[in-house]
């Protein structure tokens, strides 16, 4: 027997249908090397499989503007290829203040801006007025001294100015004025 041969049940013609080899027979390398060579020529190529889509990292859309939409490009241009959107929002803001509508802005808003300081004013200095009267509160005696003169005060100057009527007409008249000098209408 030759070292380049090998035996091949294909090529036996004594094979049994069920690929049983009856008697072994001997070819070269070469022969078994160019039938295997013709049979995958012959075989039609698996198909290949289309390949799967990819999914894209980053996004870019261009803007172009629409027929009725006014460009933004010689307001504000972006740096880089990325954003843009603080450039639009300061162009928006400078065509804003061009049009002059901080003006009217204001003169709609001054009186409710007006009132709303004078609240928070008002709430800073009652969280004061507590604070002071919760200090004072805290030492000891102090509150009853405290409300004892202003029972001295009250029996001293307040009941004869109450007694007589000419006494309270000048009173409430004094009142009357003072608010009217710190409304501002004097």
């Amino acid at each position: 027997m030759a070292d380049d041969t090998i035996t091949n049940p294909d090529t036996n013609p004594d094979t049994s249908p069920d690929g049983a080899v009856q008697q072994p027979v001997e070819q070269p390398v070469e022969q078994i090397v160019e039938q295997v060579v013709e049979q995958v020529v012959e075989q039609p190529a698996p198909e290949a499989a289309p390949p799967e889509p990819s999914i894209a990292a980053t996004l870019v859309i261009e803007a172009s503007p629409s027929a009725g939409s006014k460009s933004f490009s010689d307001e504000a241009e972006p740096q880089s290829g990325e954003g843009g959107e603080w450039e639009l929002l300061l162009g928006k803001l400078r065509q804003w203040l061009d049009q002059n509508e901080l003006n009217n802005l204001w003169a709609q808003a001054r009186k409710p801006v007006t009132i709303l300081a004078g609240l928070v004013g008002l709430l800073l200095v009652l969280r004061v007025y507590s604070a002071v009267l919760g200090a004072l509160d805290s030492l000891p005696l102090v509150p009853g001294l405290l409300e004892l003169a202003g029972v001295v005060w009250a029996v001293r100057y307040g009941i004869p100015k109450l007694l007589r009527s000419s006494e309270r007409e000048r009173l409430l008249g004094g009142l009357s004025q003072s608010w009217k000098a710190f409304r501002g209408k004097a």
